[in-house]
């Protein structure tokens, strides 16, 4: 989880800084309480979409490169979930529901997919 705490230190560290291209989009819907979310995307074509419901949810996403895509559903309490891709045309997927889930992916290179569903 060391690895986790640095991708989130740098989440927030380029919270405050703007997009250098074109074309990135973050979209993320919470509701309750202790939800966290983060997304860092540099680069042209990103997308990130994030929906939280309930309590004590997270996700990270860190997206560098061209044309990737995650996107994160956590319903419930404790989940957690953290995406980070390189490269380009990747595509991630992450639906959780229930508690304590957690779902890790990393993603290097050109061409990749992943999904995760855990209930």
């Amino acid at each position: 989880m060391k690895i986790k705490g640095l991708v989130i230190a740098t989440v927030f560290a380029l919270s405050s800084v703007s997009a250098f291209a074109a074309d990135n989009q973050s979209i993320t819907d919470q509701a309750g309480r202790g939800n966290f979310a983060g997304t860092a995307q540099s680069g042209k074509g990103n997308f990130s979409g994030t929906l939280q419901r309930g309590g004590w949810n997270d996700s990270t996403t860190v997206q560098h490169g061209r044309y990737n895509e995650s996107v994160t559903v956590q319903r419930g309490k404790g989940n957690d979930s953290y995406t980070e891709q390189t490269g380009r045309g990747n595509l991630s997927g992450t639906v959780q529901f229930g508690r304590g889930n957690d779902s890790q992916t990393y993603q290097s290179g050109t061409g990749n997919t992943s999904l995760t569903i855990q209930h």
